[in-house]
């Protein structure tokens, strides 16, 4: 377990983990994995995170980032590619990934595949 972080990161905490800051996945998602976000706890002192990588439909992540994220959903499909080095990008390997997304909201990053259908949560905090 990573020091500090409030559970393990592992599917069996996934509820747990969620309700730190009130996240939430796209409706109907079904859960891949959750890994301890270990890139960005090694850089960060007292820092931790998770993970979560997810399969979702289309129209559900849409309404999820409508919803979350606070932009609309429809036109993400237009937007220039995540930058490999974006903030929270540390512990998600972008370089398999087509055409990826990625926005920050509270306490957590988002980064999408596109075509819509794969996506990772990243949830982060600590003493930092």
């Amino acid at each position: 377990m990573q020091v500090g972080a409030p559970c393990p990161a592992d599917v069996e905490h996934l509820d747990e983990i969620l309700a730190i800051e009130g996240d939430s996945l796209p409706e109907g998602a079904e859960v891949v994995s959750v890994e301890p976000a270990v890139n960005f706890a090694d850089a960060i002192p007292g820092g931790w995170g998770y993970v979560i990588e997810f399969t979702a439909s289309d129209q559900a992540i849409r309404d999820y980032i409508t919803d979350r994220v606070g932009y609309n959903g429809d036109y993400i499909d237009d937007d220039p590619m995540a930058d490999p080095n974006a903030d929270g990008a540390e512990d998600v390997d972008l370089s398999g990934v087509t055409d990826p997304w990625e926005a920050g909201f509270g306490n957590a990053h988002l980064f999408l595949e596109r075509p819509l259908g794969r996506g990772w949560l990243v949830i982060r905090g600590g003493s930092m």
